[in-house]
């Protein structure tokens, strides 16, 4: 049964009123949890009947804390006991006797699967909007960061070696597990080790190691794919496990297994959490985890309105419409967005111009890896069709395909590149140089063409804004994953953006009230 909040005042609690600042995050939290959460949100969480428990509303202010402050579950309840800032945020009174980590634990995992975050989180954008927040500096910017992971990256050997372990573990618990031992070649999944030892350094008993460790995996798998009636959790873990004993390996057609060259194609990275995945920010910094997509709004861009999450190797813009998207549902229509070189999706930008939504987007200048010249060396005649080299040789192409925004590849014959006095500065490939016509050519000339305006340049200075909105987050909350999983990680996303508009909503507040205290008017202290 849902615990009610003791907001009653006692002589001790009207110590504290004067002594924290105004300016403060626990008191601005404080002011905004007071006015705006209420046991009857959390409901749904509880029953009608039972013991009572404590208040949701301590928990799922406590929470919001935790982020700000980097708190473990143990150290908020023991902040919660002896802190008098915490207590005065909490709402609590000075002889509260704090949360526990055991509740904090239960209430969260009550979060985790219902709408309650989100539509707290949707309620601080309407309340950034009544308080004059989006006006004429409203500024929409998209941009991503990564989110490391919770639990470390596991090489082959460790999953595989755990991944069957588990299994074990659930056949166990369904009383299977004796019969599927038997047909395993190894005897030491019982043994509380993370892998196998071995010569490391031996690549024979590695090879040896690798291969009864494959095939014991997919024994089991196809031991339990025989049985019926198999439970979700079994075969969830059955599906995890047959994933990574095949995703680095190549089986002979002498039954033999050996490790492959190169990283498969969504590699799973852990066993622990499998939606964990390899990504990179920059082509230096490599990050295993996951990756938070943002929209941000209101004045000089400071509000989360939309935010996504997916693994660290989804690429930058993939989830650009559905932030669009899900930033009209909460209220936010997007008038112009600002965006670096991931979020020129051109397809994308023509049918959210059909709508009203203009772009500052830049592209990305043509390149050659090999060092010589680029694509913006050739000369390219969209209502001709012709592609002229440096050297003066002219390709035709088909301009109806370019006009139905289609891909066109124009290829140079290998005579003329390999008989050419500037092959050198072109290409190393004794096939021809290849040129390929982009589906949206003609909009990423012009966008190029305007990128060197200074007009652009003015204009496109105020989508760094964004940078100072994700640094914000990172350092409260957003940077390390608490959870596994993208549900657990997306809901810890929403309570730090939850956080960061209270405080940008809270302190929008302060200057209203700074500004109409010298006017000699009347302010209004809550949001």
């Amino acid at each position: 049964m849902i615990g009610k909040a003791d907001r009653q005042m006692s002589f001790s609690d009207y110590w504290l009123l004067g002594k924290i600042s105004e300016v403060s995050y626990y008191h601005r939290l404080r002011t905004w949890v007071f006015n705006n959460l209420n046991e009857e949100m959390f409901q749904p969480l509880f029953s009608y009947y039972g013991r009572e428990s404590i208040s949701p509303v301590y928990t799922f202010t406590a929470m919001l804390i935790q982020f700000e402050k980097g708190y473990s579950d143990r150290e908020m309840e023991e902040e919660s006991r002896f802190d008098d800032r915490i207590k005065y945020a909490l709402t609590a009174p000075r002889d509260f006797d704090g949360i526990d980590a055991v509740t904090l634990c239960d209430h969260r995992k009550r979060l985790f699967n219902s709408e309650i975050g989100k539509e707290i989180f949707i309620k601080t954008i309407s309340q950034a909007k009544e308080v004059g927040l989006f006006n004429k500096d409203n500024l929409h910017i998209i941009d991503s960061f990564m989110i490391w992971g919770s639990c470390a990256r596991q090489d082959t050997y460790t999953m595989i070696y755990q991944g069957i372990k588990m299994v074990l573990r659930f056949m166990k618990f369904y009383e299977m597990e004796d019969a599927s031992k038997k047909i395993l070649k190894r005897t030491d999944y019982e043994e509380n080790i993370k892998k196998p030892k071995i010569a490391w350094e031996n690549e024979k008993e590695k090879a040896k190691l690798l291969e009864e460790l494959v095939k014991d995996a997919l024994l089991l798998v196809e031991n339990i794919k025989t049985k019926k009636d198999i439970k979700d959790d079994l075969k969830k873990a059955i599906e995890l496990l047959e994933r990574i004993a095949l995703q680095d390996v190549e089986i002979t057609n002498d039954g033999h297994v050996k490790m492959i060259k190169g990283t498969a194609k969504d590699r799973i990275i852990s066993v622990v959490d499998d939606e964990m995945r390899h990504g990179r920010k920059t082509s230096s910094k490599l990050s295993d985890g996951y990756k938070a997509e943002i929209i941000t709004g209101g004045e000089k861009g400071s509000v989360v309105v939309g935010i996504e999450v997916d693994g660290a190797n989804i690429a930058d813009g993939e989830h650009m419409s559905d932030l669009i998207e899900q930033s009209r549902r909460n209220g936010v229509d997007i008038d112009k967005l600002y965006g670096d070189c991931a979020y020129s999706d051109f397809e994308e930008i023509e049918k959210r111009k059909e709508e009203g939504t203009d772009f500052c987007i830049r592209v990305p200048e043509a390149t050659n890896p090999s060092g010589g010249f680029s694509k913006e060396e050739f000369k390219i005649d969209l209502e001709k069709g012709t592609v002229e080299c440096p050297n003066g040789h002219i390709k035709q192409f088909d301009t109806e395909k370019t006009q139905k925004h289609e891909q066109v590849t124009v290829k140079f014959r290998a005579e003329e590149c390999n008989d050419c006095p500037l092959k050198d500065q072109c290409t190393k490939s004794k096939k021809g140089r290849t040129i390929n016509i982009h589906p949206y050519e003609k909009e990423i000339q012009e966008q190029r063409e305007y990128q060197k305006t200074d007009e652009f340049k003015e204009d496109y200075a105020k989508r760094p804004n964004v940078e100072r909105n994700i640094s914000e987050l990172t350092r409260h909350g957003g940077r390390k994953g608490r959870y596994r999983g993208k549900l657990k990680i997306r809901w810890q996303m929403i309570m730090v953006a939850i956080n960061n508009n209270i405080k940008v909503i809270m302190k929008h507040i302060s200057k209203i009230c700074n500004r109409q205290i010298k006017k000699g008017e009347v302010c209004p202290k809550t949001a």
